[in-house]
């Protein structure tokens, strides 16, 4: 009997659940996203980066010292949104191409409360809104217009455990592996 994995499994990942200095107020302690990528490694899934829209935009130097700003700030600074809609076409060509090289996207996790990352809520000057942030909006409309589904997990970095939890029932329903006899 051989085993053969007829597909790769994988979950696509915000840059700042893999490198916390990516996120503008980044907080002392263990980052709140190890525990994730602890969960996807011992599930064997593989891990797609997206790229940070906050530190790529005008170049690393800039994106990288940047201050925490909110959505309002966001779309106001030219370029800002047009940049994030490039990079979500960019993604989706690639997310594409990997489905057609045999990758199986379990989901998406996103940042809620980010003003670029957020999926469905996220911080303004008036309070909690509920809606995507910048670069999830771009990447969730790129997403819909190609046809690809692809579930979405927000984690809540101050409480994770109930994205940790939702994460770890689809993993343990993902694990089935093809056998040809």
């Amino acid at each position: 009997m051989i085993v053969m994995r007829s597909r790769q499994r994988a979950v696509i990942v915000p840059p700042c659940v893999l490198s916390p200095g990516l996120q503008a107020a980044e907080k002392p302690g263990r980052h709140w996203g190890y525990a994730f990528i602890e969960l996807l490694i011992a599930y064997a899934i593989n891990i797609v980066p997206l790229p940070c829209p906050e530190a790529t935009f005008q170049g690393y130097a800039f994106g990288l010292c940047r201050n925490k700003h909110g959505v309002d700030y966001y779309k106001s600074v030219e370029g800002y949104v047009s940049h994030c809609q490039s990079l979500a076409k960019s993604i989706v060509k690639e997310l594409q191409s990997m489905q057609k090289g045999g990758y199986d996207f379990i989901c998406l996790l996103g940042v809620e409360h980010s003003p670029t990352c957020a999926l469905n809520y996220m911080y303004s000057r008036s309070g909690m809104l509920k809606r995507p942030g910048l670069f999830m909006s771009s990447l969730q409309n790129e997403l819909q217009d190609s046809g690809m589904i692809i579930t979405q997990i927000g984690i809540n970095r101050t409480y994770p455990r109930k994205s940790l939890t939702l994460l770890e029932q689809m993993l343990s329903h993902n694990t089935k592996e093809d056998i040809i006899d």
